[in-house]
């Protein structure tokens, strides 16, 4: 089957036993397409299971542990498998143990589960089984308009014993998943119609956003938007489409967020060449109103700031070269204006590369993939960032050329 949607169901829209009836109600309006379902726990039922063991076992053993704390999502997709065949659908709860069970890793270490509700990250390799269990049993069972439930959160190990993706895991488990059927769409059901534009447990005037392209939905999520986990989409590889519906079946065909994936990393080279000013001083981050005097200043002479770097004793902005000499003279005011600034300093012929990924979320050691490889080719980087998604380096302008071809061949690599 072509057109298959996997559903992801957290534990935020199973805060009572009715609500699966209303979500399998809505997941069958997408009958006509192959559906999977992946279920989180009952809201806060992981936290129980973990409280009841540990408490009766101070010391856990690392194995009965991971099998335990998985049993809420176990019990969910238990329920769903009974309310669609309620509702007249054929289905069937997929649990650890099965044959049909995709999901197999090799745990990395035996890092305790976290007792807090985190996004957490394990580090485990996919093996290659869980293929072959996807074209010996799952696909038939799709073919057969067979609604799939499968609980996230758990895997099972080379040696088929359970074992969690960590706290969060239920995301992690839906993008794997949609990525073994081959799926079109991954929808994930909300108790709000889609990503909002502010959070409104703290602002009240929200909109909510259309459209996502994947690297704006990575940075979202990586910031600390409740939407998914951010660890998760490291593990996108083919999938097209991911969407955010709400649980009460408004619009559910076109409505809520779209988000539309592309390539698995773009680096691109800009056209412009920069001019870095650098302040000198002391305390910067604790200067009230130092960004804003200089971002209203270069705002009046329309100069436009591309980045800026700020630490304990410097600030650097940096602008196009074309106009890099005119934001010095208007900014060295500030040297006797602000008591912590005490020198500006100007240096041209700055390049632009911008190295985005969903796998540099929550990655350690991505800056030194690049950084080391460019030293051994005697290419000096100028600065190097990183915020979420993106890397950006900047070299000397006469190097750009020789440092974008090198870094497109670094990844190409991978």
């Amino acid at each position: 089957m072509n057109n298959i949607k996997v559903f992801k169901v957290g534990g935020s829209v199973l805060a009572e036993p009715g609500d699966f009836l209303k979500i399998a109600r809505l997941i069958l309006k997408f009958k006509d397409t192959g559906v999977c379902l992946v279920t989180s726990a009952i809201k806060g039922r992981t936290d129980e299971l973990i409280n009841l063991f540990t408490k009766a076992i101070p010391e856990p053993d690392f194995y009965s542990f991971e099998k335990f704390v998985g049993m809420g999502e176990v019990q969910s997709a238990m329920i769903f498998e009974s309310v669609f065949k309620y509702l007249g659908a054929e289905a069937k709860a997929i649990i650890p143990g099965m044959p049909e069970w995709p999901l197999h890793i090799r745990l990395k270490s035996k890092a305790q589960l976290s007792p807090q509700k985190i996004n957490e990250k394990r580090e485990f390799t996919l093996l290659p089984k869980g293929k072959r269990v996807v074209h010996r049993y799952l696909t038939p069972l799709l073919n057969k308009n067979t609604v799939l439930v499968i609980p996230g959160f758990i895997a099972q190990d080379e040696k088929d014993r359970t074992v969690t993706l960590g706290r969060g895991g239920s995301d992690i488990s839906a993008l794997l998943i949609a990525e073994l059927l081959g799926a079109k769409e991954l929808i994930l059901v909300k108790d709000v119609g889609g990503i909002l534009s502010v959070d409104p447990r703290f602002v009240s005037n929200t909109k909510m956003i259309k459209k996502l392209s994947w690297a704006e939905l990575g940075a979202l999520a990586a910031s600390g938007a409740q939407v998914l986990n951010p660890i998760s989409l490291k593990h996108r590889r083919n999938l097209p489409k991911l969407r955010v519906i709400a649980n009460d079946g408004d619009n559910i065909e076109n409505g809520g967020t779209e988000i539309l994936f592309d390539k698995e990393i773009n680096i691109n080279l800009s056209d412009k060449t920069y001019g870095v000013l650098t302040f000198i001083g002391e305390k910067i981050p604790e200067t009230p109103g130092i960004l804003s005097n200089v971002s209203n200043i270069l705002m009046k002479k329309k100069i436009t700031i591309h980045s800026i770097t700020i630490s304990d004793n410097l600030l650097a902005i940096y602008v196009e070269e074309n106009r890099s000499e005119k934001a010095y003279e208007l900014l060295s005011s500030l040297i006797s204006r602000i008591k912590n600034l005490k020198a500006l300093n100007l240096k041209k012929g700055i390049a632009k590369i911008v190295i985005r990924s969903l796998k540099f979320i929550n990655e350690p050691g991505a800056i030194k993939k690049i950084v080391t490889p460019i030293a051994k080719e005697k290419i000096n980087i100028w600065e190097i960032l990183t915020v979420h998604t993106d890397i950006m380096v900047f070299v000397e302008s006469q190097d750009r050329v020789r440092a974008y071809n090198f870094i497109k061949k670094l990844f190409r690599k991978e």
